[in-house]
């Protein structure tokens, strides 16, 4: 979003329509996105809690579109453990977004239950129930403190819980997942206002999936993908491919059909803490008023006694 000091009001409440407009459909999404997608499934799918098999936390920071004034920024942190005898799995994830003067935070708990149906593949099922607070403030555009419907009208909070679910099949060499982590279409409006660009949370269907391959001696392959399908937009599609050199260094890119392309890099420092990096650079129409996407992962896992867990861990 691109306000200078000289953009009157109008002008800046367009540009933010075409902001919302370009997040919405070029990503086909309202909830948060993520590069590194595939080393915190949890975020969007329940059936992942526990099936590392750790007590496994992760932070990710996101930064979309450096250099353009009110572009994404996201963080994350998620937590997720088995329990109960290592059938179920459980787990708690904080997501904050900002998109200009719009703010949403989510807070979700997590439950799933793992099937054994062959002696290395498993099979989950999961819930996924919170609340996201939304907290519009158009107050913030440059002039609006000048107009009074905005100052009657401009600022909203909103407070709307929602549930999902998703499914999840694994071993320790492939992974398929299915998700829905919000089910229910809250509306974002009231009859009063008449500022609002999207009027209900949209049902979002994300499909993933992923595998690992030996390709020579301490070089591994794993390839993966993302799909996101939601209504009103274009079906959003991501492939993402790494190296694992030594069971240590990820090196892998991706690309985002349409919108961008771009690196990644994770390193294992020890058998629990990793840190990861990408970059993207956006293909998009706003490719040239912006220096890419940065986005920072950090995972740690807690290993629990007299339990025998893989590692590396791939997914």
């Amino acid at each position: 979003m691109i306000i200078k000091r000289n953009f009157d009001l109008k002008k800046g409440i367009i540009v933010i329509v075409m902001l919302l407009f370009t997040v919405w459909n070029t990503s086909a999404q309202q909830d948060p996105m993520f590069t590194q997608y595939m080393h915190n499934p949890v975020s969007i799918n329940p059936a992942y809690a526990g099936s590392r098999g750790t007590l496994n936390f992760v932070a990710m920071h996101r930064q979309q579109w450096v250099g353009m004034d009110g572009a994404p920024k996201t963080l994350t942190i998620s937590v997720n453990s088995p329990f109960i005898g290592y059938n179920v799995g459980i787990g708690l994830s904080l997501i904050h977004d900002e998109i200009g003067p719009v703010k949403q935070t989510g807070l979700y708990a997590d439950y799933s239950y793992h099937l054994k149906i062959t002696p290395k593949t498993k099979l989950s099922f999961g819930l996924k129930g919170g609340v996201n607070m939304y907290d519009v403030n158009l107050l913030n555009l440059i002039g609006a403190q000048n107009d009074d419907h905005l100052i009657l009208y401009g600022v909203r909070k909103l407070y709307l819980p929602n549930f999902g679910l998703g499914s999840y099949l694994y071993s320790d060499r492939f992974y398929l997942g299915f998700s829905i982590p919000k089910m229910l279409q809250n509306s974002l409006s009231d009859d009063q206002n008449t500022l609002n660009y999207a009027n209900k949370e949209e049902r979002h269907i994300f499909i993933s999936g992923g595998f690992v391959i030996d390709i020579a001696e301490n070089i591994k392959f794993k390839p993966s993908t993302s799909m996101r399908m939601v209504s009103g937009a274009p079906l959003s599609a991501e492939f993402s491919a790494a190296f694992l050199l030594h069971d240590r260094l990820w090196l892998g890119g991706m690309y985002r059909f349409g919108d961008s392309f771009g690196g990644l890099v994770k390193f294992d420092l020890t058998s629990q803490l990793s840190i990861g990096y990408s970059y993207d650079t956006t293909q998009s129409d706003l490719r040239a008023y912006n220096q890419g996407t940065h986005e920072v992962l950090i995972s740690y896992d807690v290993m629990f006694k007299n339990k025998k867990i893989l590692s590396p861990r791939y997914f």
